[in-house]
């Protein structure tokens, strides 16, 4: 076999590969509507929580791993590439139009946090509240501010578990102490 041929078989062979690999269906990018109440958005499967999606807002899935989590673009209030379980999406509605990046598939800290981290990435840290503070579902990330669904004023001696301060230092990812409901306070309020 010349070099000619062989290259030419081995660039064959490369193509086939790719061709291969992107036909996957588990890699397909689709589109898929929430239909859940909301779902948590996060940083990797079963991570960070970043904020949420709402019933009838759209998820481009691009990739499911076999614990029912999916990797892809959230629309509506959250606009990035993050995590959210499968089972809150309907079946496909097409096809997506974004593409996340494939590998790694979870989110640097610094595409969240600016590295303060206060405990662990289950629970968070107990802290109380020395002030009002505002609360928001989502998080206008890079405007230090709060996005939709404005949730009140989180009074000053309420117990919060501290979970990270956003990457813009404006926000913190908390919740009420004894509840599970994760959303995001005023970093300036602690």
């Amino acid at each position: 076999m010349t070099r000619a041929t062989l290259a030419t078989s081995l660039l064959g062979a490369i193509a086939a590969m790719v061709t291969t690999v992107w036909a996957n269906p588990a890699h397909a990018e689709t589109r898929h509507t929430v239909t859940a109440q909301d779902v948590y958005v996060r940083s990797a499967a079963g991570s960070y929580a970043m904020g949420r999606l709402y019933n009838g807002q759209t998820f481009d899935v691009q990739y499911t791993d076999s614990n029912g989590w999916s990797y892809g673009y959230a629309y509506g209030y959250v606009n990035r590439c993050v995590w959210v379980q499968r089972s809150a999406l309907s079946s496909s509605q097409g096809d997506g139009v974004h593409n996340c990046r494939t590998s790694p598939k979870n989110l640097y800290d610094y595409e969240f946090t600016n590295g303060e981290i206060w405990g662990s990435a289950s629970d968070g840290m107990e802290y109380i509240l020395p002030r009002d503070t505002y609360m928001w579902d989502n998080w206008s990330w890079g405007n230090a501010w709060g996005n939709h669904n404005y949730r009140g004023v989180a009074p000053a001696g309420s117990c919060f578990k501290i979970r990270y301060t956003t990457n813009d230092g404006g926000g913190v990812m908390a919740r009420p102490c004894g509840v599970s409901d994760w959303f995001f306070i005023q970093r300036g309020a602690l």
